[in-house]
């Protein structure tokens, strides 16, 4: 079987937009490769049939709206190119490797063959199948912020779960329930074969939506890890959505964005309680923990 890899060259902080637009529109698989001059390659794969040109059409499109809505999508550079199913196969996989985030967790493949090991908590995904797979910066950062916040039994909402691995890593942390919202529908299959890989299905839902409004019950804690304009429309409603003492965290956010999210933040009832940060390619990524005021 042939198959179009469509490689599009962007700015870092766009990558992620753009990585769930190619999400969007069926792509088999995502990779991204950070390059020398502050860009990211991002290359998908899709069937060769006569809806490549569309879809790069659709690509084109979606680029030329981003500084539209504050993000900068140069060079915006679209390639096509056939190849074999065999070879895009072998060259995606050897690009994913297990990593250690935090002090306990370790993401992997699923197939690596990852020894039993009490102090490791293994969270099993197939790369590239929906964003957030621990390869990019944002959700390292988050899930080293869970890591440090999840307590036994808690509940937890996970905003725009995608592959799901948030929601993973805070069931094997300890939380008693995980409720998720995520917009693309697409991503929701992709999770759900992720939740029982990692014999979690019984503790997490998944819910077709935008933000917190598909959720009704309150929680211990909020976590995001999504794009600064999509957490500044949620912080408003955090509040009101958290257990006594609770906290949100928030990744997906740049480091010249910062500035607005804490003050969002506190203007809405929050204490900000630790910001860390991860710089890629000279793009500096935060995430922040915050707490509710009692």
């Amino acid at each position: 079987m042939h198959w179009a890899r469509i490689t599009v060259t962007t700015t870092d902080q766009a990558s992620e937009a753009v990585a769930n637009f190619l999400f969007e529109i069926d792509a088999f698989g995502v990779e991204l490769i950070d390059t020398d001059d502050s860009t990211t390659n991002l290359i998908a794969y899709f069937p060769l049939d006569d809806r490549v040109n569309s879809r790069v059409q659709k690509i084109r499109t979606f680029l030329s709206k981003l500084p539209f809505w504050g993000i900068q999508a140069q060079p915006a550079i679209i390639d096509l190119k056939r190849v074999e199913a065999e070879e895009w196969t072998e060259a995606w996989k050897s690009t994913f490797s297990p990593q250690h985030i935090g002090k306990r967790l370790l993401v992997t493949p699923t197939w690596y063959d990852i020894p039993p090991d009490e102090e490791t908590i293994v969270i099993r995904l197939d790369p590239g199948m929906a964003f957030g797979t621990g390869y990019h910066p944002t959700t390292r950062l988050t899930l080293e912020m869970l890591e440090k916040t999840i307590k036994p039994n808690q509940l937890v909402a996970d905003i725009g779960t995608g592959s799901g691995i948030l929601a993973i890593a805070a069931v094997k942390l300890g939380a008693k329930r995980v409720d998720t919202t995520e917009l693309d529908n697409t991503a929701i299959p992709v999770a759900q074969t992720n939740l029982e890989i990692n014999d979690v299905a019984e503790q997490i839902t998944l819910c077709q939506g935008d933000g917190l409004k598909p959720l009704s019950e309150k929680y211990d804690v909020i976590v995001g890890n999504i794009l600064t304009k999509v957490v500044l429309t949620i912080v408003p409603d955090c509040q009101s959505r958290l257990l006594p003492e609770g906290h949100v965290i928030f990744s997906g956010i740049l480091e010249t964005e910062l500035d607005v999210v804490q003050q969002s933040l506190t203007e809405h009832g929050f204490h900000i309680v630790e910001v860390i940060r991860e710089a890629d390619e000279g793009v500096v990524w935060v995430a922040i923990l915050a707490r509710v005021l009692s």
